[in-house]
Protein backbone atom coordinates (compact mmCIF):
# COMPACT_ATOMS: atom_id res chain seq x y z
CA UNK A 1 0.00 0.00 0.00
CA UNK A 2 1.58 3.20 -0.72
CA UNK A 3 1.58 5.86 2.09
CA UNK A 4 0.79 9.39 1.42
CA UNK A 5 4.05 11.52 2.56
CA UNK A 6 4.50 13.58 5.96
CA UNK A 7 4.31 17.26 5.10
CA UNK A 8 7.19 18.77 6.43
CA UNK A 9 6.67 22.24 8.88
CA UNK A 10 6.23 24.51 5.94
CA UNK A 11 3.28 22.41 4.42
CA UNK A 12 1.87 21.23 7.67
CA UNK A 13 1.25 25.02 9.05
CA UNK A 14 -0.05 26.22 6.18
CA UNK A 15 -2.51 22.76 5.99
CA UNK A 16 -3.24 23.78 9.64
CA UNK A 17 -4.19 27.16 8.13
CA UNK A 18 -6.56 26.49 5.54
CA UNK A 19 -7.95 24.10 7.89
CA UNK A 20 -8.73 26.60 10.34
CA UNK A 21 -10.26 28.85 7.78
CA UNK A 22 -12.43 26.41 6.42
CA UNK A 23 -13.41 25.56 9.50
CA UNK A 24 -14.82 29.42 10.24
CA UNK A 25 -16.05 29.33 7.13
CA UNK A 26 -18.33 26.84 8.12
CA UNK A 27 -18.90 28.06 11.51
CA UNK A 28 -17.01 25.31 13.57
CA UNK A 29 -14.06 25.40 15.68
CA UNK A 30 -10.46 24.01 15.80
CA UNK A 31 -11.43 21.32 19.14
CA UNK A 32 -8.92 19.01 21.14
CA UNK A 33 -7.13 17.23 18.59
CA UNK A 34 -8.02 14.01 20.23
CA UNK A 35 -11.26 14.17 20.60
CA UNK A 36 -13.48 11.81 18.24
CA UNK A 37 -16.77 12.32 16.96
CA UNK A 38 -19.87 10.64 18.44
CA UNK A 39 -19.57 6.91 17.75
CA UNK A 40 -22.73 5.26 16.75
CA UNK A 41 -23.64 2.65 18.64
CA UNK A 42 -22.46 -0.62 17.98
CA UNK A 43 -24.46 -3.77 16.45
CA UNK A 44 -25.55 -6.11 19.02
CA UNK A 45 -26.47 -10.20 18.95
CA UNK A 46 -28.67 -11.88 21.19
CA UNK A 47 -29.19 -15.89 21.22
CA UNK A 48 -32.98 -16.90 20.92
CA UNK A 49 -35.15 -20.16 20.69
CA UNK A 50 -34.82 -19.29 16.74
CA UNK A 51 -31.06 -18.37 16.46
CA UNK A 52 -28.70 -15.61 16.83
CA UNK A 53 -30.74 -11.95 15.99
CA UNK A 54 -28.93 -8.69 15.29
CA UNK A 55 -30.14 -5.42 16.42
CA UNK A 56 -28.14 -2.11 15.18
CA UNK A 57 -27.63 -0.85 18.97
CA UNK A 58 -29.51 -1.31 22.22
CA UNK A 59 -33.31 -1.50 22.17
CA UNK A 60 -35.07 2.01 23.06
CA UNK A 61 -38.78 0.95 22.58
CA UNK A 62 -39.71 -2.43 24.16
CA UNK A 63 -42.97 -4.45 23.48
CA UNK A 64 -43.51 -7.42 25.50
CA UNK A 65 -45.57 -10.36 25.39
CA UNK A 66 -44.71 -12.11 28.14
CA UNK A 67 -45.11 -11.42 32.04
CA UNK A 68 -41.46 -12.99 32.53
CA UNK A 69 -39.49 -10.08 29.89
CA UNK A 70 -41.96 -7.69 31.47
CA UNK A 71 -40.39 -8.36 34.69
CA UNK A 72 -36.94 -8.91 33.64
CA UNK A 73 -37.32 -5.17 31.62
CA UNK A 74 -38.30 -3.46 34.62
CA UNK A 75 -36.09 -5.04 36.95
CA UNK A 76 -33.20 -3.78 34.21
CA UNK A 77 -34.49 -0.47 34.24
CA UNK A 78 -36.65 -0.16 31.34
CA UNK A 79 -40.27 0.57 31.21
CA UNK A 80 -41.26 -1.16 28.23
CA UNK A 81 -43.86 0.73 26.04
CA UNK A 82 -46.32 -2.30 25.35
CA UNK A 83 -46.89 -5.02 27.45
CA UNK A 84 -49.56 -8.03 26.93
CA UNK A 85 -52.40 -8.74 29.73
CA UNK A 86 -51.31 -5.65 32.04
CA UNK A 87 -54.27 -6.98 34.65
CA UNK A 88 -53.01 -10.47 34.61
CA UNK A 89 -48.97 -9.29 35.32
CA UNK A 90 -50.42 -6.87 38.60
CA UNK A 91 -52.71 -10.28 40.15
CA UNK A 92 -49.57 -13.09 39.53
CA UNK A 93 -46.59 -11.27 39.92
CA UNK A 94 -45.89 -8.75 42.63
CA UNK A 95 -42.11 -8.82 43.40
CA UNK A 96 -40.80 -5.93 44.49
CA UNK A 97 -39.59 -3.35 42.44
CA UNK A 98 -41.37 -4.70 39.11
CA UNK A 99 -44.52 -3.12 38.99
CA UNK A 100 -45.96 -1.75 35.40
CA UNK A 101 -46.03 2.16 35.73
CA UNK A 102 -48.79 4.07 34.47
CA UNK A 103 -48.59 4.96 31.19
CA UNK A 104 -47.51 1.64 29.63
CA UNK A 105 -50.03 -0.01 26.62
CA UNK A 106 -51.96 -2.92 27.12
CA UNK A 107 -51.32 -4.63 23.54
CA UNK A 108 -53.86 -7.70 24.59
CA UNK A 109 -53.58 -10.74 26.00
CA UNK A 110 -49.99 -13.07 25.75
CA UNK A 111 -51.61 -15.51 23.59
CA UNK A 112 -53.36 -13.70 20.95
CA UNK A 113 -51.88 -9.86 21.10
CA UNK A 114 -52.76 -7.30 18.67
CA UNK A 115 -50.57 -6.24 15.39
CA UNK A 116 -52.70 -2.98 15.62
CA UNK A 117 -51.63 -1.69 19.23
CA UNK A 118 -48.24 -3.05 19.04
CA UNK A 119 -47.18 -1.45 15.40
CA UNK A 120 -48.73 1.90 16.40
CA UNK A 121 -46.49 2.19 19.26
CA UNK A 122 -43.53 2.29 16.82
CA UNK A 123 -41.07 -0.41 18.86
CA UNK A 124 -37.62 -1.50 17.92
CA UNK A 125 -37.83 -4.40 19.70
CA UNK A 126 -40.52 -7.30 20.04
CA UNK A 127 -39.87 -9.58 23.17
CA UNK A 128 -42.02 -13.06 22.90
CA UNK A 129 -42.28 -16.34 24.45
CA UNK A 130 -41.39 -19.19 22.04
CA UNK A 131 -44.06 -21.31 23.46
CA UNK A 132 -47.07 -18.35 22.40
CA UNK A 133 -45.35 -16.27 19.02
CA UNK A 134 -45.92 -19.60 17.10
CA UNK A 135 -47.26 -18.38 13.47
CA UNK A 136 -47.65 -14.75 14.73
CA UNK A 137 -43.51 -14.67 14.54
CA UNK A 138 -43.30 -13.64 11.30
CA UNK A 139 -45.89 -10.91 11.39
CA UNK A 140 -44.28 -9.50 14.59
CA UNK A 141 -41.14 -9.36 12.91
CA UNK A 142 -42.62 -7.56 9.97
CA UNK A 143 -42.83 -4.70 12.58
CA UNK A 144 -39.66 -4.87 14.82
CA UNK A 145 -36.85 -7.64 15.47
CA UNK A 146 -38.41 -10.15 17.47
CA UNK A 147 -35.95 -12.43 20.51
CA UNK A 148 -38.28 -15.38 21.43
CA UNK A 149 -36.93 -17.04 24.42
CA UNK A 150 -37.56 -20.98 25.27
CA UNK A 151 -38.59 -20.76 29.15
CA UNK A 152 -38.25 -25.01 29.45
CA UNK A 153 -34.95 -24.92 28.29
CA UNK A 154 -33.22 -27.08 30.86
CA UNK A 155 -31.31 -26.57 33.01
CA UNK A 156 -34.29 -23.68 33.42
CA UNK A 157 -32.33 -21.67 36.73
CA UNK A 158 -28.91 -21.58 34.27
CA UNK A 159 -31.84 -20.53 31.27
CA UNK A 160 -33.03 -18.01 33.27
CA UNK A 161 -29.75 -16.09 34.36
CA UNK A 162 -28.59 -16.65 30.31
CA UNK A 163 -31.88 -15.16 29.06
CA UNK A 164 -31.67 -12.17 31.54
CA UNK A 165 -28.00 -11.19 30.35
CA UNK A 166 -29.72 -11.53 26.63
CA UNK A 167 -32.36 -9.39 27.54
CA UNK A 168 -30.19 -6.85 29.35
CA UNK A 169 -27.59 -6.78 25.99
CA UNK A 170 -30.45 -6.55 23.85
CA UNK A 171 -31.60 -3.12 25.96
CA UNK A 172 -27.83 -1.39 27.25
CA UNK A 173 -28.35 -3.01 30.27
CA UNK A 174 -25.05 -5.73 30.54
CA UNK A 175 -23.82 -3.95 33.95
CA UNK A 176 -27.03 -3.76 35.51
CA UNK A 177 -28.11 -7.53 34.29
CA UNK A 178 -25.13 -8.52 35.98
CA UNK A 179 -25.99 -6.42 39.35
CA UNK A 180 -29.04 -8.06 39.48
CA UNK A 181 -27.94 -11.86 39.12
CA UNK A 182 -25.73 -10.80 41.75
CA UNK A 183 -28.29 -9.65 44.00
CA UNK A 184 -29.79 -13.23 43.44
CA UNK A 185 -27.09 -14.81 44.10
CA UNK A 186 -26.68 -12.58 47.31
CA UNK A 187 -30.10 -13.83 48.64
CA UNK A 188 -29.94 -16.99 47.65
CA UNK A 189 -26.60 -17.68 49.99
CA UNK A 190 -28.61 -15.51 52.64
CA UNK A 191 -31.10 -17.98 53.02
CA UNK A 192 -29.44 -21.14 53.25
CA UNK A 193 -27.06 -19.23 56.04
CA UNK A 194 -29.91 -18.27 57.76
CA UNK A 195 -31.36 -22.25 57.21
CA UNK A 196 -28.26 -23.73 58.45
CA UNK A 197 -27.80 -21.64 61.81
CA UNK A 198 -31.38 -22.66 62.85
CA UNK A 199 -30.47 -26.52 62.24
CA UNK A 200 -32.92 -26.50 59.33
CA UNK A 201 -30.35 -26.70 56.23
CA UNK A 202 -32.03 -29.66 53.91
CA UNK A 203 -35.24 -29.04 55.67
CA UNK A 204 -37.94 -31.05 53.04
CA UNK A 205 -40.85 -28.93 51.17
CA UNK A 206 -43.29 -29.25 48.25
CA UNK A 207 -44.28 -26.34 46.06
CA UNK A 208 -47.42 -25.99 44.29
CA UNK A 209 -49.58 -23.82 42.44
CA UNK A 210 -53.31 -24.13 42.39
CA UNK A 211 -56.19 -22.99 40.67
CA UNK A 212 -59.70 -24.60 39.61
CA UNK A 213 -60.10 -26.28 36.06
CA UNK A 214 -63.76 -26.87 35.03
CA UNK A 215 -64.68 -26.48 38.38
CA UNK A 216 -62.26 -28.81 40.00
CA UNK A 217 -59.04 -28.36 42.18
CA UNK A 218 -56.03 -28.15 39.72
CA UNK A 219 -52.51 -28.75 41.42
CA UNK A 220 -49.18 -27.79 39.54
CA UNK A 221 -46.30 -29.42 41.67
CA UNK A 222 -42.89 -28.73 40.74
CA UNK A 223 -40.03 -30.91 40.05
CA UNK A 224 -36.46 -30.32 40.57
CA UNK A 225 -36.91 -29.63 36.77
CA UNK A 226 -38.46 -26.12 37.50
CA UNK A 227 -36.40 -23.32 37.90
CA UNK A 228 -38.37 -22.27 41.37
CA UNK A 229 -37.82 -25.48 42.77
CA UNK A 230 -34.14 -25.08 41.71
CA UNK A 231 -33.78 -21.78 43.42
CA UNK A 232 -34.90 -23.19 46.70
CA UNK A 233 -32.63 -26.10 46.61
CA UNK A 234 -29.61 -24.31 45.51
CA UNK A 235 -30.50 -22.19 49.13
CA UNK A 236 -30.38 -25.38 50.87
CA UNK A 237 -33.97 -26.49 50.87
CA UNK A 238 -35.03 -30.14 50.09
CA UNK A 239 -38.03 -30.65 47.59
CA UNK A 240 -39.58 -33.86 48.21
CA UNK A 241 -41.45 -34.10 45.08
CA UNK A 242 -40.88 -36.72 42.58
CA UNK A 243 -43.23 -37.20 40.25
CA UNK A 244 -43.18 -36.90 36.41
CA UNK A 245 -42.24 -33.79 35.16
CA UNK A 246 -43.97 -31.97 32.27
CA UNK A 247 -41.98 -29.38 29.89
CA UNK A 248 -42.12 -27.03 32.55
CA UNK A 249 -40.60 -29.29 35.18
CA UNK A 250 -44.31 -29.46 36.87
CA UNK A 251 -46.48 -32.62 37.80
CA UNK A 252 -50.24 -31.46 37.61
CA UNK A 253 -52.49 -33.59 39.91
CA UNK A 254 -55.74 -33.52 41.62
CA UNK A 255 -56.49 -33.85 45.38
CA UNK A 256 -55.54 -37.39 44.79
CA UNK A 257 -52.08 -36.41 43.40
CA UNK A 258 -51.47 -34.86 46.75
CA UNK A 259 -51.47 -38.08 48.97
CA UNK A 260 -48.12 -38.99 47.31
CA UNK A 261 -46.10 -35.86 48.83
CA UNK A 262 -43.62 -37.02 51.46
CA UNK A 263 -45.48 -36.80 54.76
CA UNK A 264 -42.43 -34.64 56.62
CA UNK A 265 -42.74 -31.66 53.93
CA UNK A 266 -43.59 -28.31 54.71
CA UNK A 267 -46.19 -27.46 51.49
CA UNK A 268 -45.74 -24.49 50.15
CA UNK A 269 -48.28 -22.98 47.66
CA UNK A 270 -49.46 -20.19 45.45
CA UNK A 271 -53.33 -19.45 44.95
CA UNK A 272 -55.20 -16.33 43.31
CA UNK A 273 -57.06 -15.12 46.47
CA UNK A 274 -60.29 -15.12 44.20
CA UNK A 275 -59.77 -19.07 43.45
CA UNK A 276 -57.63 -20.60 45.46
CA UNK A 277 -58.53 -23.94 45.99
CA UNK A 278 -56.54 -24.86 49.29
CA UNK A 279 -58.83 -22.71 51.33
CA UNK A 280 -61.97 -23.03 49.14
CA UNK A 281 -63.42 -26.54 47.39
CA UNK A 282 -60.74 -28.30 49.56
CA UNK A 283 -61.13 -27.26 53.06
CA UNK A 284 -64.11 -29.20 53.06
CA UNK A 285 -62.19 -32.45 51.67
CA UNK A 286 -61.92 -35.06 54.18
CA UNK A 287 -58.99 -36.73 51.93
CA UNK A 288 -57.17 -33.37 51.65
CA UNK A 289 -57.59 -32.46 55.72
CA UNK A 290 -56.26 -35.66 56.22
CA UNK A 291 -53.10 -35.06 54.66
CA UNK A 292 -50.07 -35.39 57.35
CA UNK A 293 -49.00 -31.41 55.96
CA UNK A 294 -52.38 -30.55 56.57
CA UNK A 295 -53.28 -32.42 59.79
CA UNK A 296 -50.06 -31.01 60.97
CA UNK A 297 -50.35 -27.62 59.91
CA UNK A 298 -47.46 -27.38 57.68
CA UNK A 299 -49.13 -25.91 54.90
CA UNK A 300 -48.54 -22.42 53.96
CA UNK A 301 -49.90 -20.03 51.38
CA UNK A 302 -47.13 -18.33 49.85
CA UNK A 303 -48.02 -14.51 48.94
CA UNK A 304 -50.19 -14.59 46.27
CA UNK A 305 -48.16 -12.62 44.02
CA UNK A 306 -45.14 -15.09 44.11
CA UNK A 307 -44.80 -15.92 40.51
CA UNK A 308 -43.33 -18.95 40.46
CA UNK A 309 -42.44 -19.21 36.59
CA UNK A 310 -40.72 -15.43 37.36
CA UNK A 311 -37.14 -13.88 36.58
CA UNK A 312 -35.05 -12.97 38.82
CA UNK A 313 -37.09 -10.91 40.72
CA UNK A 314 -39.54 -13.59 41.26
CA UNK A 315 -36.87 -15.80 42.16
CA UNK A 316 -35.54 -13.39 44.93
CA UNK A 317 -39.32 -12.82 46.04
CA UNK A 318 -39.77 -16.84 45.90
CA UNK A 319 -36.85 -17.23 48.31
CA UNK A 320 -37.95 -14.15 50.69
CA UNK A 321 -41.47 -16.13 51.36
CA UNK A 322 -39.90 -19.77 51.37
CA UNK A 323 -37.98 -18.08 54.59
CA UNK A 324 -40.52 -16.91 56.57
CA UNK A 325 -42.12 -20.36 55.35
CA UNK A 326 -39.62 -21.83 57.22
CA UNK A 327 -39.17 -19.28 60.18
CA UNK A 328 -35.58 -18.20 59.26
Amino acid sequence: MTRRPVPGRRGAAFALLLCSVLLAACGGTVGDPGASAPQAPAAITIDTARGPVGLPGPATRVVSLEWVHTEELLALGVVPVGVADIRGYGEWLQAPDVAIPPGVRDVGTRNAPSLEQITALDPDLIIASEDRVGAGYEALSRIAPVLSFDYKREPQLENLEQRFRGVGTAVGRTDRAEDVLRALEARTGELRSRLAAAGREGAAYSMAQGYTSQGAPTIRLFTDRSAAAQALNAAGLRNTWTGQADAYGLTIVGVEGLTRISPQSQFLYVANPADDPFTGALAANPLYQGLPFVAENRTTGLDSGTWQFGGPSSMMFLLDQAGRAFGV
